[in-house]
């Protein structure tokens, strides 16, 4: 089974303004997560970032139907 890792990455714009966004990355620990997220953003040109954050996510797929749209499926546990 697939094992999900939600990274937050910080962005500095042109007007030195911080922007959070949150990934969703199929990996094998945090570590390798946080690898994988960087090494996609460095290929996508982007200088300005810092990893903040990584922790595994309670996502338990990811489902891709026909029309390419993408349906996520979570566990169903409380927090």
């Amino acid at each position: 089974m697939a094992q999900y890792f939600q990274v937050k990455v910080q962005f500095v714009n042109e007007d030195n303004k911080k922007q959070s966004v949150n990934y969703l990355v199929d990996a094998m620990s945090v570590t390798e997560a946080e690898a994988k997220t960087i090494q996609y953003l460095t290929d996508e040109g982007e200088q300005s970032f810092e990893v903040k954050a990584a922790s595994e996510s309670k996502i338990v797929g990811v489902i891709s139907t026909s029309d390419n749209e993408v349906t996520s499926k979570h566990n169903l546990e409380t927090e």
